[in-house]
C-alpha cells in the first residue's frame, strides 16, 4: 500500500465519520424532543393534583387543553 492508497482511505474514513456524526446528531435531536410519558399518565397526575388542591380547576383545564393541542 503506497501513500496514494492511504490518502484515499483516510478521505473515505473522514467523510464516513462526518456523515455518521451528522446522522447521530439528527437521531439525538429527534429523541430529545419526544415525551417518554404517556398522555394518560399525565392526565392522571393532573387529576391527583387537582384532588389534593395543588392546582385550581382553571389550571387543570388549561393544562388539559395544552395536552390536547400536542
Amino acid at each position: 500500500m503506497d501513500s496514494a492508497d492511504f490518502g484515499i482511505w483516510a478521505m473515505l474514513m473522514f467523510w464516513a465519520s462526518a456523515a455518521g456524526g451528522i446522522l447521530l446528531a439528527i437521531i439525538w435531536a429527534k429523541r430529545r424532543n419526544s415525551n417518554p410519558v404517556s398522555r394518560e399518565l399525565l392526565v392522571r397526575s393532573l387529576k391527583k393534583r387537582l384532588e389534593k388542591g395543588e392546582i385550581s380547576q382553571e389550571e387543570f383545564d388549561r393544562r388539559i387543553e395544552a395536552l390536547s393541542g400536542e
